[in-house]
């Protein structure tokens, strides 16, 4: 059964960052607003997770059912029900603010929209498995603005980290009544100061390693095939951003593809992310570094660019 982290128990096993422990405190943000009590709780139809920075349903705590609430505030609605034991939701939420849909199928996708009632502004984030989770805000539904935005990336956190704004005011009240009180824009920071602050000391993990790893799976020989496989699994998440852009590589054969696949589905960790956990996972994603770079200062670029070097990317830039 899953277990929620605490700050207190990070690092978990699998973490291979030094120094061990958490990132300071951040300041205290004011709520958008303020959510409602609902139907999200522990003992809810369903309970919700973050793992490997992509929101789950979690297979093993749900029951089928519909659950109502109606009152002079808001109205909300969720249905799960499931096949072949496969949990599926689908939420309605309404106020005088905001009107929210979610469908969520386990393992396959999860959409939310939402509209803000008063200007008509629209958002849709859509995470389906084995793709980049996708962000569009239109400020118009029916006019193309240059105020839209447009994001995507493999975690919530990139998307938190290109448009934090819009982020916050539609859907992180919401995500923190699905994650029952954790605000993903308070992680992202977390996990970005855990990596700033850490930079010059994060494990190494080169794409020079990997691609040699994901080379020998192809030997002739099983017993090197195997070893490739161990080692590329212990590397943990670190390894994860590499694998993931070698499946783009068009020489691989049936098995070192299906071998990618397997490593990248097998998630390490069975408790929810915490920013250890995560800066685990993100230490070699260039792509979350870029983002990063629009708001560091030049020695914490400087510190980030030499780790980015050191595994083997490309330079950030400014």
């Amino acid at each position: 059964m899953p277990t929620e982290s605490t700050h207190s128990v990070e690092p978990t096993e699998d973490q291979r960052l030094q120094p061990a422990g958490d990132s300071s405190p951040i300041p205290n943000r004011k709520a958008c607003r303020r959510p409602p009590p609902g139907v999200f709780s522990e003992s809810g139809l369903i309970r919700f997770r973050l793992l490997a920075g992509r929101i789950q349903l979690d297979p093993m705590r749900y029951r089928k059912g519909t659950a109502e609430i109606d009152n002079e505030d808001f109205t909300e609605s969720m249905t799960v029900s499931s096949t072949s034991g496969v949990p599926s939701v689908h939420y309605r939420f309404r106020d005088e603010y905001q009107k929210i849909q979610l469908v969520a199928e386990q393992g396959k996708s999860l959409r939310i929209e939402s509209t803000i009632l008063a200007t008509g502004e629209q958002a849709i984030l859509e995470q389906r498995r084995g793709a980049d989770i996708r962000w569009n805000t239109r400020r118009d539904p029916m006019v193309a603005s240059e105020l839209d935005q447009q994001a995507s990336g493999p975690t919530l956190l990139h998307i938190v980290g290109q448009d934090e704004a819009g982020f916050q005011i539609h859907v992180d009240s919401f995500l923190s009544r699905m994650l029952l009180g954790r605000s993903l824009i308070e992680l992202t920071e977390r996990t970005e100061n855990y990596l700033r602050e850490n930079s010059e000391s994060l494990s190494i993990v080169s794409s020079d390693q990997i691609n040699k790893l994901i080379d020998q799976l192809r030997s002739q020989k099983s017993s090197k095939r195997r070893a490739a496989a161990c080692k590329l699994t212990q590397f943990g998440t670190s390894a994860i951003p590499f694998l993931s852009t070698a499946l783009e590589r068009n020489d691989l054969d049936a098995e070192q593809r299906t071998r990618i696949q397997t490593l990248i589905a097998r998630c390490p960790r069975v408790d929810e992310d915490t920013p250890s956990s995560l800066a685990c996972l993100l230490s070699t994603d260039r792509d979350l570094w870029q983002i990063m770079a629009q708001r560091m200062n030049q020695t914490e670029w400087l510190a980030a660019n030499d780790h980015i070097r050191r595994c083997g990317l490309e330079s950030l830039t400014r």
